[in-house]
């Protein structure tokens, strides 16, 4: 691969500059990939007919700043780390849920960076081999099941299903659950047959980045109901409800993310008796739901209102990768999600939900469950003793009983600095403002704890607690705005 540097002698940057500024250039967009081999010094300096000195300058340039190393003997080669810092240079500086959701893959692509930012199982722990046992039973059947399918879903995944969601506290037939390609397909179709562009839809603050996205590509309006530790603040959706005309109502009543609360008993009938007064359907979203870590995990609020919309998937269960949802609604709006359906993808993988079926039937997803969820548990509980042994005063966050998250509050409004700190650290974490509907809060960050082992989780939070602590010496001027999350531990 050749080396293409044009040089400007009208350019007021020195020569040496210029040159550092477009190998850094081709090394960000690929052109020169870690391990590739620069032109010796004096073989550049013929080539550009320059000093021998200036392309030395310009080379010593690129390896202060980390993208290049040179070895006598050997020469300059384009570092590992370069990818890396390729990577975070293609990151988005402003936290709204569509720039935090692009920002996601890059991240993930980045070897040397340990990530408390995405919401899902750690992948080490997938029950891979069992479920390809339950692929590889298929093989007899493999053609008729590449085959089209009903829309509705695998018939048997279906029949399955019911055993799932009686444990939710559901009582449903097959006929009455429509499978989809994941949760938030099941949301977004939800969303498309019970709203139309420019009406509301009332959220609770903070929420899922991926809903508040979804309902903003649809026209939609969110209103936001701030959080106690109870669940939604009451007084302000009585306010909404009278006020707002909404279509709808979102929440993740169980281990929420990114809080990790778990709405009380309490409050949950609280929110389906108001919610009923009003005429205004709830739409649950039980993704973490099972998840609970010191206790039983509470019923769903589907159990007890069949009008609640409830909508929930394997991808926190199980495995992301899977893409399979479901959703259970009464059976006047079933009707209109399965005609949104044939108008969408018609139906998704039918030798994926028949495998899942199969996994389900003999029983793995329990004996999956009962494997990971100790692991989790302990990650927890590492995480939290790891922030009350590290976190320097004014720094406050949510204990979860579940799920995979946490959320930690700011005593300054500066969360940019320290989230751009830590990526220049090795550590990767969701800014706060994501998860709202206005990304002007700047002093909230979403921890989760699922992928990192719990003898490393005391030096990341030891690392996020100096960062955290040093910008606060640099930034003494702390906020005053009421918090959007109240009380914390």
């Amino acid at each position: 691969m050749s080396l293409s540097i044009q040089l400007n002698r009208g350019d007021s940057r020195p020569i040496y500059l210029q040159i550092a500024s477009q190998i850094r250039n081709q090394i960000s967009v690929g052109r020169l990939p870690p391990g590739t081999r620069l032109p010796s010094v004096r073989a550049m300096a013929q080539n550009l007919s320059i000093n021998r000195l200036t392309v030395h300058n310009a080379y010593s340039e690129l390896q202060a700043d980390g993208w290049v190393e040179s070895t006598v003997g050997r020469g300059t080669y384009v570092v590992e780390q370069a990818q890396a810092m390729t990577l975070l240079s293609t990151l988005s500086s402003e936290f709204s849920p569509i720039n935090v959701l692009q920002d996601l893959a890059p991240i993930k692509q980045i070897p040397t960076l340990r990530s408390m930012g995405t919401a899902e199982p750690d992948p080490s722990l997938a029950p891979v081999d069992e479920f390809w046992g339950a692929m590889m039973a298929l093989r007899r059947e493999a053609a008729t099941l590449m085959s089209y399918e009903i829309y509705q879903g695998d018939a048997k995944l279906r029949i399955e299903l019911t055993h799932v969601l009686a444990e939710r506290g559901i009582a449903v037939m097959p006929d009455d659950i429509m499978v989809t390609s994941g949760a938030m397909h099941g949301l977004s179709l939800v969303t498309q047959v019970m709203t139309k562009p420019g009406d509301t839809v009332i959220i609770e603050e903070p929420t899922y980045l991926g809903l508040i996205h979804l309902l903003k590509m649809q026209g939609l309006r969110p209103i936001p109901v701030p959080l106690d530790t109870e669940g939604p603040r009451m007084d302000v959706l009585e306010s909404v409800l009278k006020s707002e005309s909404p279509r709808l109502m979102y929440t993740v009543p169980g281990f929420q993310n990114p809080t990790g609360l778990n709405m009380s008993p309490a409050r949950r009938q609280e929110v389906l008796k108001m919610t009923r007064r009003y005429g205004v359907p709830v739409l649950e979203d039980d993704i973490y739901g099972v998840l609970a870590y010191d206790a039983p995990a509470p019923p769903a609020m589907r159990a007890s209102d069949d009008n609640v919309i409830y909508v929930s998937s394997m991808s926190k269960m199980l495995m992301p990768g899977l893409r399979i949802g479901y959703v259970v609604a009464p059976p006047d709006i079933t009707r209109k999600l399965l005609a949104a359906r044939l108008a969408n993808d018609l139906y998704g993988v039918p030798f994926v939900q028949r495998a899942l079926a199969n996994f389900l039937h003999m029983g793995r997803l329990k004996a999956h469950l009962r494997r990971v969820m100790p692991i989790y548990s302990a990650r927890r509980d590492a995480v939290l003793s790891a922030l009350r042994r590290h976190m320097p005063a004014g720094v406050k966050w949510t204990e979860p009983e579940g799920g995979f998250c946490l959320w930690v509050e700011l005593p300054y409004n500066n969360m940019m600095a320290v989230y751009q700190s830590a990526l220049k650290h090795g550590l990767a974490f969701t800014p706060g403002a994501a998860f709202m509907s206005d990304t002007s809060s700047n002093r909230y960050m979403r921890l989760c704890f699922s992928t990192q082992p719990v003898e490393e989780m005391d030096a990341l939070i030891g690392l996020l607690a100096d960062l955290i602590r040093a910008q606060g010496s640099r930034d003494q001027t702390m906020t005053h705005d009421a918090p959007i999350w109240a009380p914390m531990t």
